[in-house]
């Protein structure tokens, strides 16, 4: 796994490393997350929360865009379409994410969101990240 993305995709991802999200692979372009099921991850039938597993594909889709831009960006998120194609009834989830359309102003990306299991796809996502200068897009208190 590269270093340098791998670095900057877990810089201050304090949300996601809360849910329990795990980076699995990275590189130029694409990104694979994964999330293991957790009760508090739950809506009331038990399947993963549709906000989780929308985190879990919003995530990936940056972790993905984060890699096309320069050392001294980060991306965030302008837009993000999710398509919810069956129950997240799983033990573990996989968003894999890939780069469609790389600019300098926007970057187009779609995500996939998995079964581990049984490699069911349970939801897709296409989003569109905004590369921001990181001494410009600090919060500053």
């Amino acid at each position: 796994m590269d270093q340098t993305y791998e670095r900057r995709k877990n810089e201050n991802q304090s949300f996601l490393k809360a849910l329990g999200g795990k980076l699995e692979h990275i590189e130029t372009g694409k990104a694979v997350l994964s999330l293991k099921r957790e009760e508090w991850l739950t809506q009331h039938l038990g399947y993963f929360h549709g906000g989780v597993v929308t985190t879990l594909a919003d995530s990936a889709g940056g972790a993905a865009a984060v890699t096309i831009v320069p050392e001294n960006y980060q991306v965030v998120t302008s837009e993000l379409t999710m398509h919810f194609l069956r129950p997240a009834v799983a033990d573990e989830l996989i968003a894999t994410a890939q780069v469609i359309k790389p600019g300098k102003q926007l970057i187009i990306v779609e995500a996939s969101v998995t079964d581990k299991a049984t490699g069911k796809l349970i939801a897709k996502a296409t989003g569109t990240w905004v590369p921001v200068k990181i001494e410009d897009a600090m919060f500053k208190k």
